[in-house]
């Protein structure tokens, strides 16, 4: 299973292919499903060209964009000027040339999308979006009416990041919670709170938490600590740095630690620090224009045998993931 992607900056493959490949997978035939946990451009880059490497995966992506508005916007695409031209927008469309008859599966909350036919056990639940959510939907598209003669941001925002899917990976003993980029609700029909709250997900903790929305505190909530993790679960970020503040910031980090000592970031530290007035007025002297070098994206990987138990978890990080 492949959960959301992302490219290399020097690359055009994505990252999953590539590292699925390094440990011998046949991409073609073992991947079996590649789903996106929501329409923003740095969780879907790259989604296209996975699933036309993955020809015998199943594609899932959130109910909550199942919408006849959401249509009318790709339809419109190639008509519209898209902003940047890496919008969700064009990436779906791109998506919809692979999978021509649409996604396999419009995920909400209590669908079963993966159950093992053989002894291990392993079952991947989606707990989100929520019914009000998906209602929610309807009336955000419902008033996204796209303008022929005029350019449209990249992905219009029904409501921030409630679509998001997250999902619970069940196995035998050991239990995953991978949170995509949901927020925490106003209430408990929406967000989080809507996931603590329902009547139908299992009643399992995880040992290991990919922490939604970056760390930001408005996709944190207590209860997904005391209800939906173990205590101390290994709790992995992954940051964002295109706002106006940095995510995970460091009190993003000193709240975490109050929850878990075992926290892993995929880039750390987010940003460098500032060189100086003086060191950056020599350098606007004598470049005209200079960027930073791309680094090949820190890599956290969690493993255990399927029959394991937590203790035989084993944490490996890649180029500049650390320990926070």
């Amino acid at each position: 299973m492949v959960v959301d992607s992302c490219l290399n900056e020097e690359q055009t493959k994505p990252i999953a292919i590539e590292y699925l490949e390094s440990l011998g997978v046949d991409v073609s035939k073992q991947v079996r499903l590649v789903l996106v946990t929501h329409w923003h451009d740095d969780h879907i880059r790259g989604v296209a060209a996975l699933l036309r490497e993955a020809s015998a995966a199943r594609f899932a992506c959130s109910a909550a964009v199942k919408k006849p508005a959401f249509f009318s916007i790709l339809a419109a695409n190639k008509r519209i000027n898209i902003v940047g031209g890496n919008s969700g927008v064009s990436e779906f469309a791109d998506i919809l040339s692979v999978k021509t008859t649409g996604p396999d599966h419009w995920v909400n909350e209590g669908m079963l999308l993966y159950s093992s036919a053989s002894s291990y056990q392993v079952r991947v639940h989606a707990l989100s979006p929520s019914a009000q959510t998906v209602t929610d939907a309807m009336v955000g598209f419902a008033r996204t009416k796209p303008n022929i003669s005029k350019e449209i941001q990249p992905f219009p925002n029904v409501t921030p990041n409630d679509e998001s899917i997250v999902l619970l990976v069940e196995t035998k003993d050991i239990h995953l919670l991978l949170g995509g980029d949901l927020q925490r609700g106003a209430n408990s029909q929406r967000g989080w709170q809507a996931v603590v709250a329902s009547a139908v997900r299992p009643r399992l903790r995880s040992c290991g938490y990919k922490v939604a929305h970056h760390g930001a505190d408005n996709g944190d909530l207590d209860a997904i600590w005391t209800d939906l993790n173990e205590k101390n679960p290994h709790a992995l970020l992954t940051p964002y740095a295109g706002g106006p503040k940095p995510r995970p910031a460091d009190d993003d980090i000193t709240r975490l630690r109050t929850k878990t000592n075992r926290i892993y970031c995929t880039v750390w530290p987010i940003k460098q620090t500032p060189a100086g007035r003086v060191v950056e007025r020599t350098m606007n002297d004598v470049a005209r224009q200079r960027r930073a070098i791309p680094h090949r994206p820190g890599h956290i990987r969690l493993r255990a045998p399927l029959t394991g138990k937590v203790q035989q978890i084993v944490v490996d990080l890649f180029n500049n993931a650390r320990r926070v």
